[in-house]
């Protein structure tokens, strides 16, 4: 049986054990075990469940229960399901891997800083207990430096070309952030594992990163395509009125109404706002051509100006209960 079944023999006597497979009848003085040509069958779907870890209770209901191809169908499920959950855990330890700033420099021209500071230090929460969110994510990968800030209901974004190959995940203190900003000169970034350099004309100055916590993915972010866009008296309604919050109405004709008198049963959603947030994040914006697009009631808006590629920010909108959180 050990053979034919390709379960080995301490496996046999265990399914004995536990009622899954019995012999059909066990020699008194040899203690050879027999089985029929059925058990047969039987010890070979055992061993392929055996192969997938199907649990005994499991093992059980296929060989003796009404739906043996549900109760493998389910199995199936829950191995896919950890499958999933084994994928999202090795990518997020990819990403802290990848998170770990690698030696080396990279040259920003400190008007390039300056403008890139000054469009997200507005979303840092100085006094948040988590210390990730007291300052600045760089993220520089492909050419591309982002300088990201959150404080879990605002998120900004600020992106600057660089002539480097290098990559790089770290947060620096908002004190090392501001003092960037009034450097002069080119400015060259020197990462370590633990910490920062900035190197400029006439001066020197490191500090250590962040390291307690993970930052906020911004680029899992996306603007859904059916976005309304506000501009105009709607967007002149939405920053200059006198109220802390707006509403702004969406019909099912993507036409918007900012702050209207009553509800629309053609109205698609509807999204409050607070105000004065969207006019931190509308001031910080570096351009002149404001847009900002709305998605849905519980979806983030999305701040940016046209003439300025690589700048935006997203608000969390109010809820009724409460407010909804970047994590």
């Amino acid at each position: 049986m050990s053979r034919a079944s390709a379960l080995p023999i301490s496996a046999l006597r265990f399914y004995d054990k536990e009622g899954v497979l019995v012999p059909h009848s066990v020699d008194p003085h040899t203690g050879y075990r027999w089985y029929t040509d059925d058990q047969l069958r039987d010890a070979r779907m055992i061993a392929g469940m055996r192969r997938v870890g199907v649990p005994i209770r499991d093992m059980m209901a296929v060989l003796t229960g009404p739906e043996p191809h549900s109760c493998l169908d389910a199995h199936l499920r829950n191995l896919e399901d950890g499958l999933a959950d084994a994928r999202a855990e090795l990518g997020r330890i990819h990403r802290l891997i990848d998170s770990l700033p690698a030696s080396g420099g990279v040259d920003i021209d400190s008007w390039d800083l300056r403008r890139a500071l000054d469009a997200v230090l507005f979303a840092v929460n100085e006094e948040s207990e988590f210390p990730i969110l007291r300052g600045v994510h760089l993220d520089i990968h492909d050419g591309v430096a982002a300088f990201v800030t959150t404080d879990q209901f605002r998120l900004a974004v600020a992106e600057v070309k660089v002539h480097s190959a290098l990559t790089v995940s770290a947060v620096v203190p908002v004190a090392f952030a501001r003092l960037l900003r009034d450097v002069a000169g080119v400015v060259t970034l020197t990462f370590s594992p633990r910490t920062v350099t900035a190197s400029y004309p006439g001066g020197e100055v490191s500090s250590p990163l962040i390291e307690d916590g993970e930052f906020p993915d911004h680029r899992i972010l996306r603007e859904h395509n059916d976005a309304v866009e506000l501009s105009g008296d709607h967007l002149a309604a939405l920053l200059n009125g006198t109220e802390d919050s707006a509403v702004v109405s969406v019909g099912e004709d993507g036409g918007a109404r900012v702050d209207p008198g009553g509800t629309d049963p053609r109205e698609r959603f509807r999204v409050l706002v607070d105000r004065q947030r969207l006019r931190d994040a509308a001031a910080a914006q570096p351009g002149r051509q404001l847009v900002i697009r709305v998605s849905g009631a519980t979806l983030p808006l999305a701040i940016r100006t046209g003439d300025c590629v690589g700048y935006y920010s997203y608000l969390m909108p109010l809820q009724p209960v409460g407010e909804k959180a970047f994590t």
